[in-house]
């Protein structure tokens, strides 16, 4: 008699129970899926938050005439480099050019303040985008992927920007001049 050969156990990998134990891949690319919607959403409601917050408050303040001050409004201090040193710190007019950049006068917070007006601006680019971002669970705006592998033009371009915005604000506050 022959005998017949046995037949060795399948691999532990192709039998039935660990087939039925593995997840299913299109269900799990669909709650990845999901999570990044929710996640796009809770980023985009932040900052969608925050943008509305500060062109809101820029509305509610009266812009000074002055080019500083508008923040003393909210019960806040002084500049205290304008009253100690007689020269406005890097942010002077921040407050008042989101402001103007409020109450729909772009020019006169550019005027004002550079710094603030790109923060007003950015303000009200991001409203529209964050809106799309809630809705629609996707980030419509630039890839966040280019944004942090470009931060150093980021960073860098902001203390450029806010350190060109100074000097204007210490020529034409030593000037005397308003806008």
């Amino acid at each position: 008699m022959s005998e017949l050969p046995v037949p060795s156990p399948a691999p532990a990998a192709l039998t039935p129970a660990l087939v039925e134990a593995t997840p299913n891949e299109a269900l799990d690319s669909a709650v990845l899926a999901a999570q990044e919607r929710f996640t796009v959403r809770v980023w985009c409601t932040f900052i969608f938050v925050l943008s509305v917050s500060m062109l809101g408050m820029g509305l509610y303040l009266t812009p000074s005439a002055d080019g500083v001050g508008t923040h003393q409004e909210l019960h806040l201090p002084p500049c205290g480099w304008l009253s100690t040193l007689g020269f406005p710190c890097p942010t002077c007019g921040c407050t008042t050019a989101v402001s103007y950049f409020s109450h729909g006068h772009p020019i006169r917070s550019f005027l004002t303040q550079p710094f603030g007006f790109v923060v007003g601006l950015l303000g009200a680019v991001l409203l529209p985008l964050t809106l799309m971002g809630i809705g629609t669970g996707r980030w419509i705006g630039p890839s966040m992927f280019w944004l942090g592998w470009h931060w150093r033009y980021w960073v860098f371009g902001t203390v450029g920007i806010l350190a060109l915005a100074w000097v204007y604000k210490i020529i034409i506050y030593r000037q005397h001049l308003t806008f």
